[in-house]
């Protein structure tokens, strides 16, 4: 009797595993961390920084995607005197994320807004801009992952453009 309820239990213990794995290959999110080069425009003067991000996209459909994160941009941008000031800026940015699925990822063109705050010597402000990206993806459905990005954002007073590399994890 024991054995035919051990026996009983073996397939839907599979059935369950089974279930469970292939609901784990579905799920729609990616999260990853990124850092790069930037060139930064501020009132006229500009100046080449470093910027690095964390960020996710939500995977709508096979095309789209909806992406976020929080970034920050430091350079050393000169004044009107030539004297190197520090420039700082945080961004959150919200976009939508079309994806064309290649072999091994997708390629990537991506639009939207972001809140900036930048900060520039004593001065200050935030607001909201515009930001665009293309790059590549190389990773599976599952695990890990690299991305190369060239990317914009609009910040008010600050442009940059931006290269980057970075590490994603899809689930």
């Amino acid at each position: 009797m024991a054995i035919k309820r051990i026996i009983t239990a073996l397939p839907a213990l599979g059935a369950l595993l089974f279930a469970s794995s292939s609901t784990a290959m579905v799920l729609p999110l990616q999260i990853g961390a990124d850092a790069g080069i930037t060139d930064v425009k501020y009132k006229g003067n500009s100046a080449t920084g470093y910027f690095w991000a964390i960020n996710g996209t939500l995977r709508i459909n096979d095309f789209t995607s909806v992406y976020s994160g929080y970034g920050e941009t430091t350079a050393d941008i000169p004044d009107d005197a030539g004297i190197d000031q520090d420039f700082k800026s945080t961004s959150i940015p919200l976009a939508l994320q079309v994806n064309l699925p290649i072999v091994l990822g997708d390629v990537y063109v991506r639009g939207g807004g972001n809140y900036y705050e930048n900060t520039y010597a004593t001065e200050s402000e935030d607001g909201w801009g515009v930001l665009g990206a293309v790059g590549i993806s190389l990773a599976p459905a599952i695990g890990p992952g690299l991305a190369l990005e060239l990317g914009y954002q609009d910040r008010g007073s600050a442009e940059t453009s931006t290269v980057s590399v970075g590490a994603k994890l899809n689930f």
